[in-house]
């Protein structure tokens, strides 16, 4: 039988303990972030020296570090993102996340031995775009989490192929985003132009809150449960991921013991089984830890619909401990009808008009068989849910896994040689790897006296590896007869090898830039200054429009004058009978008009391209295409068409435009991070999940308008503005009655 392929396991780490967390519970890698540039720039994150040390710490232990540099980066970042890479290069890691391709331009320009990983806020869904990928010079993309196991198989296939095989890396545990990664604007433009922008590191996560529907009721319409594809290890590994992946660089070092532990187990399990049959204790393990509702294996088998939302809550909400049988007035003390057991020191919320709970400081079983709790503070009454959101056994439990000793150890051959009139010789190895040392003893063996070296005793002193990571395995004494060797001498050589065994492992002296390299880099690509004005090919912004609707209502002459071009869904620019002939008598008066694909054209748009390939490069031979995506670009150049960049490839500086230039893509479509390139209303979300409502109300009464794509299986999400009557035309009810007509 064939080895089965096990994919590496990848832990999130916040902080330190996160980081010893992941290590001694059996992850492969960890991914963290610096004080900067990271897409959770409110996580512990790690200083220059704290990185330093992690990641010696890591690889000590034979774990990866990854280090995320995984948001937008402005013109006038660039000088210190790029410095900052230099840094990160320098101490060792082994790759960087990153979504700014302006980023990924210097990196592969200037330091090449930096492995590049490109992050899921890359909008990365299918296998088309893994020719584009590998030419940017990333060896592992981490695609959408919108797709299925049969989607993940075939674009892990396409990237995977040719020479030049790029790894994939999949997230298989912790928080779901409703809105495709690298696409959201919900955040940022909630809080105006300074906004917290989830593109930037600082997402507000304006998708746990609760919306008004239709019907005026208060939902939460887009918050999604988190996943768990404990059952999916099979399936991940017969499609050839490289990497799963657990959110969670915000979580606890708590969370991140037990999740990955769990995951290890199975892992493993499939390694050595072939199969994985997941135990209740682990599933009530990661609930406990955290969950919203329940779990959901998100696309994996296909649109769970609504049983992806978190339902009633967004937040952990524990386990269901029972309910609420009595309340004695005037006391902290409750009766609860027990379902799962609760102990002093757990922490309960009782799901009542408001929130309530605390950490038990008083538990006690009643004649009645009701178990009697306290001290519960705020206001309670009968019928109430307990929830158990936190396990006092089960946190002291994770907690042992990190601190103390070492629990994860690695094996280590040791051989030992002491030749009378020779220094002795010590050779440690681990096994398997090219991890090797050789050290020779201060001075040479002599002939014993008294008493000579016991082999046996040697070995023993040899073996005490104490608080390494090692353990020995196999140790080979070879000692003359009458030979004679301090027990110093041989704990000093065993020292000094394991040593410089980990020095060898710790990878944090590479050879990066010097500072003069650095500046003059710097200036010749013009980097620390603020470049972005230069970016715009035309002093008018573009026109998008949604509908056929909207597009017999244009103002030709306001739109000749106004826009550089009105942009049209691929959709309508196609469509038999209606929208060709359109477009022509436009034209004919000086507008110009380019077709566009939706930025995420996963699915029944993918289709309808590939079905009809030959007939659209026909069609846009002479407009040329607008795309928002890496996916079809390499496939309409190759076809001879004009490839036009748009918003969705988030182009936020000149490094980002100069490398889409080098690969033949003129830029029209700016990232909406720009705010100041765009007159009015954009998409603040795209989505899979077809949500219910066909309006929102937040609670700050802004209200939204959802449209359903032509392609029949996307939902987008706007805020209703009044900025410009062309996109509000858009919005209005009629209009998406079409759109969201069968």
């Amino acid at each position: 039988m064939s080895q089965r392929h096990i994919p590496e396991l990848l832990a999130p780490v916040g902080g330190r303990q996160q980081l010893e967390a992941a290590v001694q519970n059996g992850a492969d890698a960890v991914y963290m972030g610096g004080p900067l540039f990271n897409a959770r720039i409110k996580a512990e994150n790690f200083t220059h020296d704290d990185m330093r040390a992690a990641i010696r710490y890591a690889h000590e232990r034979n774990v990866k570090v990854y280090i995320t540099l995984n948001t937008l980066i402005k013109d006038s970042e660039l000088e210190k993102a790029f410095s900052y890479v230099n840094f990160i290069y320098k101490s060792g890691a082994d790759a960087v996340i990153l979504q700014d391709m302006g980023l990924a331009r210097l990196i592969r320009k200037y330091l090449p031995g930096m492995t590049m990983h490109l992050s899921t806020q890359g909008t990365i869904y299918n296998g088309h775009a893994a020719e584009l990928v590998k030419q940017m010079g990333f060896s592992r993309v981490v695609p959408a989490r919108e797709l299925t196991l049969g989607e993940i198989e075939a674009l892990t296939s396409e990237f995977h192929d040719g020479d030049n095989p790029c790894e994939v890396e999949v997230f298989v545990h912790g928080a779901l985003c409703i809105c495709y990664s690298g696409q959201c604007q919900m955040s940022r433009m909630l809080g105006g132009v300074n906004g917290r922008s989830g593109n930037r590191g600082l997402c507000a996560q304006p998708c746990r809150l609760l919306y008004k529907d239709d019907e005026g009721r208060q939902r939460y319409l887009l918050s999604p449960k988190d996943i768990c594809a404990l059952q999916d290890i099979p399936g991940m590994c017969e499609a050839g991921v490289d990497s799963l992946k657990i959110e969670g660089r915000l979580k606890s070092p708590h969370y991140v013991a037990i999740v990955t532990a769990v995951y290890r187990k199975y892992l493993d399990m499939y390694r050595d089984n072939g199969y994985v049959k997941v135990d209740a204790d682990d599933i009530y393990k990661l609930q406990q830890i955290f969950n919203r509702g329940g779990f959901t294996d998100g696309y994996l088998h296909g649109n769970p619909q609504n049983k992806l939302l978190s339902g009633s809550s967004p937040k952990n909400l524990g386990i269901y401990a029972g309910k609420v049988k009595r309340v004695k007035k005037g006391s902290t003390l409750v009766d609860v009808e027990l379902h799962n057991e609760l102990s002093i020191g757990d922490g309960v919320e009782i799901h009542s008009k408001s929130l309530t709970g605390n950490v038990l400081s008083y538990v006690k079983l009643l004649p009645d068989g009701y178990v009697r709790i306290g001290d519960i503070k705020g206001n309670v009454k009968q019928g109430d849910k307990v929830y158990k959101v936190t396990d006092k056994e089960l946190l002291k439990a994770a907690e042992s896994s990190w601190s103390g000793k070492e629990k994860v150890r690695i094996p280590l051959h040791m051989t030992f040689e002491a030749e009378i009139g020779c220094e002795p010789q010590l050779a440690v190895s681990e096994p398997g790897s090219e991890y090797k040392v050789h050290v020779t003893g201060s001075k040479p063996v002599e002939k014993a006296v008294n008493r000579s070296i016991d082999p046996e005793r040697t070995k023993t002193q040899l073996e005490k590896l104490g608080d390494t990571p090692y353990e020995a395995v196999c140790t080979d004494v070879k000692v003359d007869a009458e030979a004679a060797l301090p027990v110093s001498v041989i704990n000093n050589m065993r020292r000094e090898a394991i040593q410089k065994l980990l020095e060898l492992k710790s990878h944090t002296n590479r050879a990066a830039l010097n500072e003069r390299e650095l500046k003059h880099i710097c200036y010749a690509e013009g980097l620390g200054r603020d470049t972005i004005e230069s970016m715009r090919l035309s002093d008018k912004p573009l026109l998008y429009v949604y509908s056929e609707e909207t597009l017999e209502r244009l103002d030709a002459a306001e739109a000749m004058h106004r826009y550089e071009a009105v942009c049209v869904p691929l959709e309508l620019y196609m469509r038999e009978g209606g929208g060709c002939r359109k477009f022509s008598r436009l034209a004919e008066l000086g507008i110009n008009i380019i077709p566009y694909v939706l930025n995420v054209s996963k699915g029944a748009l993918d289709r309808y391209i590939e079905e009809n390939f030959e007939d659209i490069v026909s069609r846009v031979s002479k407009s040329g295409i607008m795309l928002g995506n890496s996916g079809w670009i390499k496939q309409f150049q190759q076809a001879g068409v004009k490839v036009y960049g748009d918003y969705g490839l988030n182009v936020y500086n000149r490094q980002s435009q100069l490398l889409l230039e080098e690969m033949g893509v003129e830029v029209k479509g700016f990232s909406h991070e720009a705010e100041k390139f765009f007159s009015g209303n954009i998409p603040l979300m795209i989505t899979e999940h077809p949500v219910t409502s066909q309006t929102m109300e937040d609670r700050k009464g802004e209200k939204y308008t959802i449209l359903r794509w032509h392609s029949g299986d996307k939902y987008l999400i706007f805020q209703n503005s009044a900025k410009n009557k062309y996109i509000q035309k858009s919005l209005k009810n009629e209009d998406v009655r079409v759109i969201y007509r069968k």
